[in-house]
């Protein structure tokens, strides 16, 4: 099927990651365009120029009736709305039975392990389902997945580097204080030769970053997606960092951990409200920004390079995850290749061509090499 022939369906276009998607996908010409939400007049309202790009349609998440018919408009649905940990796959699964190629911007472990249990329908029914598609995780596999096709026949050594300027929607510090609770992720990792290691020696706890990041303060963590695209490419030794802007805000994410301020619904909102609170706080002092960092060594024609990039916006992480994903959708609508699945975003599009098209919308790499 022609790409200008999709349908690309958005829910949850009213929140900050949605309203990024859906004004991302209504500025670019070749597809059709529906927005789902409980009020198809606010959606009018916030995005007028729907009117000529396609329609808004009544649609709540737990009414399968009135969710399984906007899925059957769609030829790919992207999903933000949240929180993802209370949706779970009720979308997704939405998607599957009405045949609809899925993108989510989160999702994370827990969907992709969901929707593994529907592998040989998702297979059967020549799917591809996309989870993790905003930013981090997201971008944050997406970008060293680039270098390593681009620049590298083989890479030993890979640090990445998250840091960014941005606040949290009450959705998003509930998945986070959820994924809290689960324990994803592994803290104090790094993925050896396509397996999670325990830092046992030196690490980088606190690094100076390019501005305006500047200093921060840093926490190694491996999360499946990471460690997936690690293992794909044969990265000998990749690291993760975390970046907070302070020690207070790394403090507020190890109390709530290290005394469980999760165990009840109203102490996971609780605690999701105290995260955006210190995250408002600090937004108020700087200037939005998102940045990938990375620094990365391994072999190019026989010869060994070392190389630092820098993936640096003006835009907060909310912003910049809505851009990926309905960029995402769209690399999806034009790829015609016969590859069903499930697939985490930097394992199921062609990375080449997402960072092409970030990159015509000036969210781009810099880059320089080291030789040894």
């Amino acid at each position: 099927m022609n790409s200008a022939e999709r349908t690309i369906g958005i829910l949850g276009a009213t929140g900050y990651v949605g309203r990024e998607a859906a004004r991302t996908l209504l500025a670019l010409p070749g597809h059709n365009i529906m927005l789902g939400g409980r009020e198809p007049e606010k959606l009018r309202q916030f995005f007028p120029e729907i009117e000529s790009k396609g329609e808004c349609l009544p649609v709540d998440i737990y009414n399968g009736e009135l969710l399984a018919d906007f899925c059957s408009k769609c030829d790919i649905l992207v999903n933000c709305a949240g929180p993802a940990k209370q949706i779970k796959d009720r979308v997704a699964s939405a998607a599957i039975d009405q045949c609809v190629h899925y993108v989510d911007v989160s999702g994370d472990e827990s969907l992709y392990r969901q929707l593994l249990t529907r592998k040989p329908e998702i297979e059967a029914k020549k799917l591809r389902m996309i989870v993790s598609a905003g930013v981090y995780p997201g971008l944050s596999e997406l970008v060293p997945a680039y270098v390593a096709e681009t620049y590298f026949d083989e890479m030993d050594l890979l640090e990445v580097f998250f840091a960014g300027q941005g606040g949290f929607s009450l959705n998003a510090a509930y998945d986070i204080v959820s994924s809290i609770e689960e324990d994803t992720g592994l803290g104090m990792h790094f993925c050896l030769k396509g397996e999670a290691r325990k830092i046992a020696g030196a690490f980088h706890s606190s690094y100076t970053l390019p501005g305006p990041a500047g200093k921060v303060d840093t926490y190694p963590i491996l999360h499946r997606e990471f460690k997936q695209m690690a293992e794909r490419y044969k990265i000998t030794a990749a690291y993760f960092y975390n970046t907070y802007p302070n020690r207070s805000v790394l403090n507020q994410f190890m109390m709530i951990k290290a005394l469980e301020q999760y165990k009840t619904e109203e102490q996971k909102r609780a605690s999701a409200k105290l995260l955006t609170e210190q995250y408002a706080g600090n937004k108020e002092a700087a200037n939005d920004f998102t940045m990938l960092h990375l620094l990365a060594g391994g072999y190019k024609n026989g010869k060994y390079l070392r190389l630092a990039a820098n993936l640096l916006t003006n835009h907060d992480w909310n912003t910049l995850s809505g851009t990926v994903a309905a960029n995402v959708a769209r690399v999806l609508a034009g790829d015609n290749r016969e590859r069903p699945g499930c697939f985490f975003a930097a394992e199921g599009i062609r990375v080449t061509e997402l960072m092409k098209v970030l990159a015509e919308q000036n969210i781009g790499l810099t880059y320089t090499f080291f030789q040894k």
